[in-house]
This record gives structure tokens, sequence and C-alpha cells, in this order.
């Protein structure tokens, strides 16, 4: 079994992911607790939006009410992202339809790993578009009043290896990646990797290791609390994939 990175909620009481449990394709999961200090419940099914193909990458809003995803549903073309919706965090989510104004014009491109900022005010993927440092770069879309605004690359982000799942701090000042480029520091397969800014809408500084959490395994973070002391994150440095949490004070 492969467990995607995590993605949480707000209060950090549900946590979403991909993974094949069930053997073949990836699917989309869900799994609540009652509260920080418990275990998780067992994971469940996205049934109302999964597919036969591979579904990845579960990014919810902050109001619950909206599920990004990538998946590469469409045969003989790239991985897109999708999105869908419900009435209210009691309700299961539906009509998943594409993402039209992120994708590009190229079918066999992939948009995947998307992020939503805690504000809504920006959407956040990698992708293999056009123009490109790497095999995979980060990209971005602020949303204005008629909608998603042409995504741009972040080019302090990105290297000539693999650059993915981008994470914000709910301020939006921070992000944290995923990448396998190489460097002094570095400790194997995919490290985590950190940036800043002054203001939300400036250019990031010259990313830096977390060599605190990285291993010699692949270790890739999917959400960081709204105060920013806990770290969610996928590790494969053992037999099995695992999520892991890491935390800091105040």
């Amino acid at each position: 079994m492969t467990l995607g990175y995590p993605r949480l909620s707000p209060d950090e009481l549900t946590l979403y992911f991909a993974g094949n449990i069930s053997g073949g394709d990836f699917d989309l999961y869900s799994a609540v607790r009652g509260s920080r200090q418990d275990g998780f419940g067992s994971p469940q099914p996205l049934t109302a939006v999964n597919s036969g193909a591979n579904d990845q990458d579960p990014m919810v809003s902050s109001d619950g009410l909206t599920l990004w995803f990538s998946s590469d549903r469409v045969a003989g073309q790239g991985s897109h992202i999708y999105v869908a919706t419900r009435a209210s965090t009691l309700a299961a989510f539906t009509g998943a339809s594409l993402a039209a104004t992120v994708n590009a014009a190229d079918p066999t491109v992939s948009d995947v790993q998307p992020f939503v900022t805690a504000d809504s005010g920006e959407l956040w993927f990698s992708s293999t578009r056009t123009p490109t440092q790497g095999s995979r770069d980060i990209w971005h879309a602020t949303w204005t009043a008629g909608g998603l605004a042409a995504p741009a690359t972040d080019t302090a982000l990105d290297s000539a290896s693999f650059d993915g799942v981008p994470t914000l701090s709910a301020d939006r000042l921070t992000v944290f990646f995923d990448s396998n480029r190489t460097g002094t520091g570095v400790k194997g397969g995919f490290d985590i990797w950190i940036a800043h800014r002054a203001t939300a809408d400036g250019a990031f500084s010259a990313p830096t290791l977390v060599a605190e959490v990285n291993t010699t395994g692949n270790d890739i973070a999917g959400w960081i609390s709204g105060d920013s002391c806990r770290l969610y994150l996928r590790n494969d440095s053992s037999s099995t994939t695992q999520i892991f949490v890491a935390s800091r004070q105040p």
C-alpha cells in the first residue's frame, strides 16, 4: 500500500490523502478524529469523485466546501486538476469537473498537486507546462473578479530537477515544497525545502532545506497548521509509507 502526502482541514481534525489502499489505481480518502490529541479513524473513500483512473492530491478549501484534486482519467492525456463541491461539510463532494482555466492548452501537460491558500486568494500547483526549468516546476494563479488569472511560474523556487507539492502558510509568507535537486545538505530522494517572502504578493527568497525533518527516504510536506507550529509530512524511509507530524513552539 502506498499513501500520498497529507492535506488537512484548518482545525486539523480531517485528513485528506490519496492511496492505493485496495490495490490498483489511486483513490481519494478522508479520515477524521475528535481532537488533535486523538488518532485518526479508518480512512473512507471519497466515492462520489473517485474514478477508475488515478485520482490524487486532494486539497479542500478553508470552508470545507470545495475539493481540488488531480486525475489522469482522460485517456491519452496528462493529469489535470479537477474541482468538486458540496453544500455543507456533512455532505459528500460531487460533480467533479475539469478546472479548465488552470490547465494548459496542450492536453499532454500534467497539472497536479493543487494547493489553495487559506484566504482562497491563490491556487498553487506543480506542472510540466512550459516554460520550464526542470522536469516539473511550481506554478501559481491568483483569483480575480473574473476568475483565475493566467498561471505564472516562480523562478526563485524552481530548479533543473523535480519540484512540487507547494504548501503555503496561512499568511502566505512561507512556502514548503519538495525537490530532488542536488546540493549541500541534501539527504537523498526528495527533501523538504522552505522559502519566505516579506509580503503576500512579493517574491520568495532562495529556498533552504528543512534539515530537521529530512531523511534518506522521500520526505514530502503536505500541510502546515494555521499557527505554523505543526508540519504534516509523508515519509517512506521504512518499509511502508507513513504520515508524520513535526511540532515546534510558537
